[in-house]
């Protein structure tokens, strides 16, 4: 199978840019399998080795080392454990004054680059030694030295304490007492984690929360997949709860602010408008307004509008009727009418929002459109929503500026309203949220009693169908919702129950963070389709360098769309040639965030494959995840979920929620523990891959990957998979070239199975076919159908067994039967050699019968079509083996002659 893929292919200009392209790949490659013990158990040598790399960048840039010492001791710190590297059990002293060792190392480690002189080479012999915690041994000691050597021991010696298996407690003082050396000042640690992820609105408060301590004199140290390790002199003693909120809060206005046009919805009630909307930009509203406004005067239809008008003016009475159309309040009869009536809708419900009565919201819309006194008491028998504006949009004589001024006016009261109840409201819930979602370097007075309550108390009809059930719940429709989120209270289902859409309750703060994910995404125009969520988080201890380039990266990767939309993969050079190449696409593909500040320790992808059935969806998320997380130069954990919030956890290299019980074969439980476990699904879906465009088109390829995946569940299954695709797409195939495409896939994928309930059947249908190879043994012609001739006349014989024939006379007709057989269609007929060897083929289909099938027709025969695939593609590789048998054979004669 071919190498993992590299993602990060731009020339690297920083010395990080240059370890994350160039040094950190070869570190994988190199030690990625050297398993360690002791207190370093659970980990490779190459994660040990990364970890302390990106720690010394990290160290050595707050250090303020100078640039041209920092690449040496990046180059110590790739190599410092000489003897993990060394097979002959020396020491690291030993190993460090040993040159040709050392140079050997650093240039396996692609660092060799960096030590030009002999001094740099010392300068890196010193380091390693040092940085296990000993005194100066050598005749250094007795000479002048630069100081900076001790201080930048430190550095290393804190880079290899770094990822010590110990409990933090512990690892943070041992690394506070060398960065307090490395820094020339006293050095304090803190930590900040987060208790949920909801995606983008956690990255939006992790990154205010970096801002604010930043701001406090700390900096960023590393980066965790729940949070993010800082360092200082001393942290302040002031509670930075209102503080984060408040930046929080603004990242989430600045992100609403650019998308009002997401947050002004034409519903078939009338033009909606959100809080966020109103709080960004009124002009902007006011601008989208009219825009749908003129789409509504082109998307007019008398007929439709005509039964409106009936139904409304029924329900209103029919004296209501004339008084109406005694003060001009006639019915829109045109496409400007209609726009205004849908304008004169839009303003009633924005003031309904703030709070007014039908009839307090009517006087304020006359008195701004220009209805007159009169006018609007008699329009007051019909619906106030639906009836009025059909009637009063004639009587509007100010048009649409009138109700731009009632729209205005609306939105003042909505935000006064707010700003007395709601935006007290919004900034407690917003701190509380900042105090119950990350875990703050300070005590935090937290009231868990109060969420408790919420749940426990709950009206059965406010369950949250998204979040958890807290005090703060909205009551949102499916649009505002994830996709298929479930309807927790039917009131329309009930009897009296109303007719419009079931509501969907919410914990506030997750639906905010779904909004986010469905402004802040490049989701394709096609709307309603179930995503699956791609979630990879940052290595435990990465470095914040590398939440730059990935940021960079993923913002270069969603470019590859000119148009903001998604972005997929060329399905035929990942299939075929296991390479990872961008392209844009409309529908399908990954919805990657619009912003930097989105990706944080995680970032969520939705995944979007059009019209396929989840199964098919999930292997191919998978496949794509996969070959992210581990290609070389990223190595990021990951989840695969239907769910926009999943559990957090440093334990799991990898996690697929949701597989069917048909996949479990080939995916596991779902639960990488290693990153070898998910290399090993990687190899089995680049193996499924490979097969499937090798007997099928590339148009069909999901389709035969699909089958393949499914066939896995008994892998015997996967050779009648493969010959009847083989069959569908040529009709007389050439078997010899199809299973040289596809024989080393399939046997990586059977060794990565091993399935005992087969070896039996597989060892005797290969030394038949073995047999039938060197013998020759099959029909007049190179078609399946003669090739497979003699195992056929075996399955025919078996099917039309009769009770009273014992298998001895069966088996000894069927040596006879094609004996003769063979002796018609050969030119020149057969003997007693060929007899023997048919007779030998059918006694291994005779053991292959009893012992595995336990002479029992009935099973053998529902086998019977994957064991003539299965003999057919043997009978090829038998052939093959015989091929280059002969070839070897003559090559050593001439040899010898």
């Amino acid at each position: 199978m071919s190498k993992r893929n590299r993602l990060l292919n731009n020339p690297p200009k920083t010395l990080e840019e240059r370890y994350f392209s160039e040094i950190r790949p070869q570190l994988y490659e190199n030690h990625a399998h050297h398993h360690q013990y002791g207190v370093r158990k659970g980990t490779t040598l190459a994660e040990h080795l990364d970890s302390a790399c990106q720690f010394i960048l990290t160290v050595s840039r707050i250090a303020e080392v100078p640039e041209d010492k920092r690449p040496l001791l990046l180059a110590a710190t790739a190599v410092h454990d000489l003897n993990k590297l060394d097979t002959q059990g020396r020491n690291v002293k030993t190993l460090a004054r040993n040159q040709e060792f050392l140079r050997e190392q650093l240039e396996k480690a692609c660092v060799l680059r960096f030590v030009v002189s002999e001094d740099d080479l010392e300068l890196v012999r010193k380091l390693i030694e040092r940085h296990s915690g000993h005194n100066v041994s050598d005749g250094a000691r007795f000479l002048p030295e630069d100081p900076n050597i001790e201080r930048w021991a430190a550095m290393l010696t804190a880079a290899d304490l770094f990822d010590l298996g110990i409990t933090d407690a512990q690892r943070f003082r041992k690394l506070e007492k060398e960065l307090t050396v490395a820094f020339g000042r006293s050095c304090n640690l803190f930590r900040i984690s987060i208790s949920e992820d909801k995606g983008y609105i956690t990255a939006l408060l992790l990154g205010a929360c970096e801002e604010i301590l930043q701001k406090y004199g700390l900096n960023p140290l590393a980066i965790f997949p729940n949070g993010e390790l800082f360092e200082g002199e001393a942290l302040a003693n002031v509670d930075f709860t209102k503080e984060i909120a408040a930046i929080w809060q603004s990242k989430i206005d600045q992100v609403f602010g650019n998308n009002i046009e997401r947050l002004v919805r034409p519903t078939k009630d009338g033009i909606k408008f959100t809080y966020q909307a109103i709080q960004q930009n009124i002009e902007e509203v006011l601008v989208n307004v009219e825009a749908l406004l003129e789409r509504k005067k082109a998307g007019y239809k008398s007929d439709k509008i005509s039964k409106d008008v009936t139904k409304w003016g029924e329900a209103a009475g029919a004296d209501a009727l004339i008084k109406a159309a005694e003060l001009q309040l006639l019915p829109v009869s045109n496409a400007e009418e209609f726009a205004i009536s849908e304008g004169l809708k839009a303003a009633y419900l924005s003031y309904r929002e703030a709070g007014l009565s039908p009839k307090e919201v009517w006087d304020k819309i006359a008195h701004h459109t220009g209805i007159s006194e009169l006018q609007r008491t008699a329009i007051e028998p019909f619906n106030g929503q639906y009836g009025r504006p059909l009637f009063a949009a004639k009587a509007a004589v100010k048009g649409i500026e009138g109700i731009k001024e009632a729209l205005q006016e609306s939105f003042q009261l909505r935000k006064e309203s707010t700003q007395i109840s709601e935006e007290t409201e919004v900034s407690e819930e917003m701190i509380a949220a900042v105090s119950r979602m990350v875990n703050l370097p300070f005590a935090i007075r937290l009231n868990g009693a109060n969420d408790l309550n919420a749940y426990v108390e709950a009206n059965p009809r406010q369950r949250c169908s998204l979040g958890s059930t807290s005090t703060d719940i909205d009551e949102l429709i499916s649009d505002n919702m994830p996709p298929g989120t479930k309807v927790q209270a039917f009131s329309n289902r009930l009897p009296g129950g109303i007719s419009a859409e079931p509501k969907r309750q919410a914990d506030s703060i997750a639906a905010l963070a779904y909004q986010l994910m469905a402004v802040g995404a490049n989701f394709p125009a096609v709307k309603k389709q179930d995503p699956l969520y791609l979630h990879l988080a940052l290595p435990k201890g990465s470095a914040p360098e590398l939440l730059r380039i990935w940021r960079g990266l993923l913002k270069q990767l969603a470019a590859t769309n000119a148009e903001g939309g998604t972005v997929t993969i060329d399905e035929l050079k990942l299939y075929k040639d296991n390479q990872l190449e961008f392209k844009s696409n409309k529908v399908v593909g990954l919805a990657l965030p619009k912003r930097p500040n989105f990706v944080h320790t995680s970032v969520i992808i939705p995944l979007l494959w059009g019209d396929v059935n989840n199964s098919l969806a999930l292997l191919k998320s998978l496949r794509l995840a996969l070959e992210i997380s581990l290609s070389l130069d990223i190595g990021f954990p990951f989840t695969l979920s239907s769910n926009l919030e999943v559990e957090l956890s440093s334990e799991v290299y990898g996690r697929i929620e949701g597989i069917p019980s048909a996949l479990q074969t080939l995916l596991g439980n779902g639960q990488y523990q290693q990153r070898q476990d998910a290399e090993k699904i990687l190899e089995r879906l680049r193996c499924i891959g490979k097969l499937a465009t090798s007997v099928a088109s590339i148009q069909k390829a999901d389709d035969c990957l699909y089958d393949l995946a499914r066939a896995c569940v008994r892998p015997i299954e996967l050779y009648y998979v493969l010959l009847r695709w083989t069959l569908r797409e040529q009709d007389e195939p050439n078997l010899s070239v199809i299973w040289s495409r596809i024989c080393e896939p399939l046997n990586t994928l059977l060794e990565s199975f091993m399935p005992d309930e087969n070896l039996l059947l597989t060892k005797y249908l290969k030394e038949a076919a073995q047999v039938a190879a060197e013998g020759k043994i099959w029909g007049s012609s190179f078609k399946r159908t003669a090739q497979a001739e003699p195992f056929t006349a075996f399955i025919a014989a078996i099917r039309s067994q009769k009770p009273y024939l014992g298998l001895d006379v069966i088996f000894a007709a069927l040596v006879q039967q094609y004996h003769t057989r063979l002796d018609r269609i050969r030119e020149h007929g057969v003997g007693a050699t060929k007899y023997e060897q048919v007779k030998r083929y059918y006694e291994l289909l005779r053991k292959l019968y009893e012992e595995v099938y336990s002479a029992r027709p009935e099973k053998f025969l529902s086998d019977q079509k994957t064991l003539e695939a299965a003999y057919l593609f043997f009978l090829e590789e038998a052939r093959k083996q015989l091929k280059s048998q002969s070839e070897d054979d003559s090559v050593e004669t001439t040899t010898t002659v």
